[in-house]
């Protein structure tokens, strides 16, 4: 794996990237749907692992039935995963040393999200690291979403940096293909979901958690 200093910049993904989120999120889903008496397991939230949200919804709405109004549902959902967040939002092991790191370097950082940006906002709300990032892209500044590369070109334009001098941590095969498919070098740590063959053969490495990364890279 080559070091560090042989980028320009480095991105990050949110959910399940920096923030050990996606089990919250599934939990937040599953609650939602037995407050309104709808059938939802911790396993179908797999399919909406990587997926912006309104996407989510969209789904839900398929398989709760055309006629289940949504819009009681997003917003119960929204203030439970608000108050969740507010108790414990956790973050990923070894996120903080590397972080620090890099922004001790004159690598560009960004944060590239499927989340919108309040979303964004309420993660990062007690902690210091938003400020630090040189741009950020949600899931509300990209037509396509994830697996299409536009968030990430997105950012690397903004930077005025190539894709091929940036460097993407991801965790979900979305988010991965989206920065493969934009020409990022891409490290994937996955988390709730195996990554699948076809990305990890384009994958810069797959790693098990950022400590991995920072004695590889750093």
């Amino acid at each position: 794996m080559p070091p560090l200093n042989q980028f320009k910049a480095v991105l990050f993904d949110m959910d399940g990237t920096i923030f050990d989120s996606e089990s919250l999120y599934s939990q937040a889903w599953v609650t939602s749907a037995q407050h309104f008496n709808q059938y939802f397991t911790k396993e179908m939230y797999n399919d909406f692992v990587g997926v912006r949200s309104v996407e989510c919804y969209q789904r839900a709405q398929k398989l709760f039935g055309e006629s289940f109004d949504m819009q009681p549902f997003i917003d119960f959902f929204r203030s439970y995963l608000s108050t969740e967040k507010a108790k414990n939002m956790p973050i990923k092991p070894g996120f903080e040393a590397i972080f620090e790191q890099l922004k001790q370097s004159e690598i560009k950082l960004g944060l590239v999200t499927s989340a919108r940006q309040a979303s964004v906002c309420e993660n990062f709300e007690n902690l210091p690291y938003l400020k630090d990032f040189d741009v950020v892209i949600s899931g509300d500044d990209v037509n396509d979403p994830k697996p299409a590369p536009e968030c990430y070109l997105k950012a690397c334009a903004a930077l005025g940096i190539l894709p091929q001098d940036t460097l993407v941590f991801e965790d979900s095969n979305p988010g991965a293909l989206a920065a493969i498919r934009a020409g990022c070098q891409t490290i994937v740590i996955p988390d709730l979901l195996p990554i699948e063959a076809e990305i990890k053969a384009q994958a810069h490495a797959i790693c098990d958690n950022f400590h991995q990364v920072k004695q590889a890279i750093l």
